[in-house]
């Protein structure tokens, strides 16, 4: 098919199963790590950088869940603006951002291949979550979007994992043979899910029905996985030179839920392994896990920006770059973050303006936060650690030099917790 036919035919698609299929009232809960202005920077430059002001484009944002979670991952952004193929999504989003009083959000008609539908100016910040791979030249709507990003702006994308969907596109093949071919119909979507409800229990095919049982009840994400009219994955280790021949250079894998982390995979029983994983480079590591796990990763959700602007200042945690810097709490953080203490959980704001820190009565508080490093998301921490050294850069940056006067022997352990905490993006660098 010619490019315009491809685009005429993944409209269609759309306008006829608007996605994603999340009805206009549910609200957005947490944040999303991809689409934080913050989190991307700090990639970039390894120094705090809030989203204050800041013009934000999702290309691509269907029934405007994204612009959702770009607004509630992005506290005091400056404007969020959608553009999308798909009038009949664009319909979903308006009520959406009416209904939750999105502020300074707004959508509109526009088409990734032509930039020409997209609004003026330039973006500090565009997220394009599972749309580049749709279009007709992914290339060109790349350099479309690379062209609006600001100099010293952020692209996060999701592209799709072709390693991870590769159980997926086998089905497909199956479903081809068996004369179930886009575009789809209410017949077909049937046939399918009848299929994935008859899979033998011990099958592959079952393992995959079940994983996505919730998923599957949706026609439109039955027509999404099954019958999309255009699909391109990459495995991770293309994505560096795809983004550069866009005038992009890559940053890194965003922090989320499936985590790029050899940590969770391989038992730091085996030092020699984590000693070989820690001399290559960030590419030959991520390499290294979706070889090892290949069917773990369906989406590779990353950062990239223009050429150049990725700041090389990623000296190593020594304690004269800790003394010499200064350190603040995340602003996520202090607002999606959690403790906990005997069988009280809290959000870690209470600690700010609700719980008097004094009369917490245990020595053990464990901190929940939703991108740290490390399986189920929890990390061990004790009452001196939240109280004496975490709250405080709540409320204002201190010194690594101030943090540790006075310390003595608990010097080493406190750069530890430091070194831990700026990994799982719990503090970070001001300046």
């Amino acid at each position: 098919m010619s490019e315009t036919d491809v685009t005429l035919a993944v409209q269609a698609q759309y306008e006829a199963f608007p996605y994603p299929p999340v009805p206009y009232d549910q609200p957005f809960e947490g944040f999303s790590s991809l689409g934080s202005y913050t989190l991307a920077q700090y990639a970039r430059t390894r120094t705090l950088q809030e989203p204050k002001g800041a013009r934000f484009l999702v290309a691509g944002c269907g029934t405007g869940y994204e612009i959702h979670g770009i607004a509630a991952s992005n506290p005091g952004y400056g404007s969020i603006v959608g553009i999308d193929i798909s009038r009949t999504a664009l319909e979903v989003a308006k009520r959406r951002l009416k209904h939750h009083g999105l502020i300074h959000c707004s959508v509109q008609y526009g088409d990734l291949l032509d930039p020409s539908t997209w609004p003026e100016g330039s973006f500090d910040m565009i997220s394009s979550y599972g749309v580049i791979h749709h279009t007709a030249n992914p290339l060109r709507a790349l350099s479309n979007l690379a062209q609006r990003l600001a100099p010293d702006g952020v692209i996060a994308l999701m592209l799709y994992n072709r390693s991870g969907r590769w159980h997926l596109y086998r089905i497909r093949q199956a479903l081809e043979l068996l004369g179930v071919t886009p575009p789809a119909t209410p017949e077909k979507i049937q046939f399918v899910r009848q299929m994935l409800n008859a899979a033998h229990p011990n099958s592959l095919l079952a393992t995959h029905a079940n994983a996505h049982k919730e998923y599957y009840l949706y026609d439109e994400n039955i027509v999404d996985n099954f019958f999309h009219a255009n699909d391109i994955p990459f495995d991770i280790a293309e994505i560096p030179d795809f983004v550069a021949q866009a005038g992009l250079e890559f940053i890194d894998v965003a922090p989320h839920r499936d985590d790029w982390s050899a940590r969770p995979l391989v038992a730091a029983t085996h030092p020699e392994f984590h000693q070989r994983f820690g001399e290559l480079s960030r590419i030959e590591q991520l390499r290294v896990i979706e070889l090892l796990e290949p069917l773990y990763h369906t989406q590779n959700l990353f950062w990239c920006c223009h050429q150049g602007k990725k700041i090389a200042n990623w000296y190593p945690f020594t304690a004269e770059f800790f003394k010499g810097s200064r350190w603040q709490l995340n602003p996520l953080f202090v607002q999606y973050g959690s403790v906990r203490y005997l069988d009280r959980k809290v959000p870690f704001s209470d600690l700010l303006d609700k719980l008097d820190p004094a009369q917490i009565p245990t020595q053990k508080m464990d901190i929940f936060w939703q991108i740290a490093q490390i399986p189920g998301k929890v990390i061990a921490s004790s009452r001196y650690q939240v109280l004496e050294l975490l709250l405080p850069l709540a409320e204002q940056a201190r010194s690594g030099a101030e943090i540790l006067a006075g310390q003595g022997e608990r010097e080493e352990h406190i750069l530890n917790l430091f070194r831990q905490w700026e990994a799982d993006r719990l503090v970070l660098r001001v300046a």
